[in-house]
């Protein structure tokens, strides 16, 4: 389930991967098992008191990842930043291919795998990566080395108050290490990685370790999560992601390329209040959710209606409050749609101008997904036109602002990108285009407006996406250009001829090798 408009306004929880030398700081979730008795010489372990030593078969299955990776940069987004490296964890299942989590790999220019007792590294090849749920599968270009690791089996969601172990290589060690700590909930938490999608993740008190990132969180001798992230606002927590979760990433994956979770695209309000309840129409027997929001293009446009009250999904009635009864537990109705893959279809019984009727909603992937989340693994996109420097409104273009950008970024940026597609819905359907900076040079001095500038119109025309600004440049006749930015009535101008003169001369004298990725 994304969030598109909700990031965190500090960001308290953190990945756990260990990265020396590297700005940005992902820990991982620990956790252990507690099997009945301890587990024989060489056995997976069973629910209870685990003993003393890690049972070796778990040890032989537990990898640890070097990662080289490269980020391209989004301040200048021809340009790529310097070259780091990082280490996690992962875990070998069935088919011979080694779990992860998603952060571990990203933008990864180099995997090296090194097995149980074996100081020798391997290369690894990323066989998919899930950015919105964190996870990833790795697989060595060696064949048959993983044929004689053990494969670890896949278990279920432990039980409030149960102990669990996990596994990794804490603080970038080569040594394997394992804590445990007790299931103390579960619930839907937002995923660091991505900072705007929300799925399911447990929580445990056990000690939060980066290098962790990607290790296996072990119960009655089967994996019950992959430990992926802690918090900074609490001690002693960490989390890890359920089975279910990764299980539906397995499942994705089967036909060779990763889709991503499906997204309702509505919003809704609870109806606590009796009140609200009676004004929508609902008998005392009755509870739900009102539909406050339905965002074009989504899977519900055109099925639900600003208005609606759900009143159930998939057969579970929705509370008042928005949960459901799941596994013993309430959480929110967004976990039954999150257990769908894109194409599957969602049933809702709802409530709509006094009718109670059932709808069916075909489930797609949230509209441009691109723009909403950090980006991995893909270079920017931009235009370069007579030194100024165009890009989409994305979160990379936010984060050019800084560590803090929530907070730091341009309040005009930040109005065009969260708030006003709720409450100008024509722009939903558009992708929004950044002034971004200039590139200094005799066509462009003195130009007033120039830097973080949402573009509206050129020459009159309504901009609706990057390549659509493409396009309107290149075919214009006009002596001049005119950029109309949002908001606040500015413009900027160009001399077309002048600039278009001047653009190779530009590109060559800062460095840029092209004037454009599309």
């Amino acid at each position: 389930m994304r969030l598109p408009t909700s990031p965190l306004p500090i960001l308290v929880l953190v990945s756990l991967l260990f990265l020396p030398g590297l700005a940005a700081q992902k820990p991982p979730a620990t956790a252990e098992p507690q099997p009945a008795s301890p587990p024989a010489p060489g056995e997976l372990p069973g629910g209870g008191d685990l003993g003393e030593e890690a049972p070796p078969l778990i040890e032989r299955s537990v990898v640890r990842i070097v990662t080289y990776m490269q980020r391209a940069s989004w301040f200048s987004p021809w340009d790529m930043e310097g070259v780091s490296s990082g280490v996690g964890t992962g875990f070998v299942v069935e088919g011979g291919r080694v779990v992860t989590n998603a952060h571990v790999i990203a933008d990864a220019r180099m995997v090296l795998l090194f097995l149980y007792d074996d100081p020798v590294p391997h290369e690894a090849r990323v066989v998919a990566a899930g950015h919105d749920a964190d996870l990833a599968l790795v697989e060595p270009v060696e064949p048959h080395l993983l044929d004689d690791v053990p494969k670890l089996q896949l278990g279920g969601l432990p039980k409030l108050r149960t102990v669990v172990e996990t596994y990794g290589f804490p603080t970038g060690s080569d040594q394997l290490s394992s804590t445990r700590g007790v299931v103390s909930r579960v619930d839907l938490q937002v995923y660091v990685h991505s900072g705007v999608d929300r799925h399911l993740a447990v929580q445990t008190d056990a000690a939060i370790n980066p290098g962790n990132s990607g290790g296996p969180v072990v119960q009655d001798g089967k994996v019950v999560g992959v430990a992926f992230q802690g918090t900074d606002a609490l001690e002693n927590v960490g989390f890890f992601i359920p089975m279910e979760v990764l299980q539906h990433f397995l499942t994705d994956v089967k036909d060779g390329s990763y889709d991503g979770y499906p997204d309702l695209g509505a919003f809704s309000a609870t109806l606590e209040n009796p009140v609200q309840r009676k004004a929508a129409g609902m008998s005392d027997k009755e509870s739900g959710v009102l539909v406050s929001f339905v965002r074009r293009e989504s899977s519900a446009d055109g099925v639900l209606k600003v208005g609606d009250v759900l009143l159930a999904i998939d057969g579970k009635p929705i509370a008042d409050d928005g949960s459901v009864p799941v596994d013993g537990l309430r959480l929110p109705f967004g976990l039954l749609l999150d257990r769908h893959q894109i194409g599957d279809v969602a049933r809702f019984k709802i409530l709509r101008d006094g009718q109670r009727r059932e709808v069916a909603v075909p489930l797609r992937v949230f509209p441009r997904r691109e723009l909403y989340g950090t980006p991995y693994d893909r270079l920017p996109r931009y235009f370069v036109y007579g030194g100024l420097i165009f890009v989409p409104l994305d979160q990379g273009m936010l984060e050019t602002f800084g560590q803090h950008w929530f907070s730091e970024a341009d309040r005009q940026v930040m109005y065009e990108y969260f708030y006003r597609p709720y409450e100008d819905p024509s722009v939903q359907t558009r992708e929004r285009v950044v002034m971004l900076r200039r590139l200094d040079h005799p066509v462009n001095t003195n130009m007033a407006w120039y830097r973080n500038q949402v573009l509206e119109k050129v020459n009159g025309k309504e901009v609706q996406d990057l390549n659509d600004l493409v396009r309107t440049i290149e075919s214009s006749q006009d002596r001049f250009l005119v950029f109309e930015f949002s908001g606040s009535g500015h413009f900027s101008v160009l001399d077309r001829e002048a600039a278009q003169a001047a653009n190779q001369t530009i590109l060559t004298t800062y460095g840029v090798p092209k004037d454009r990725n599309l």
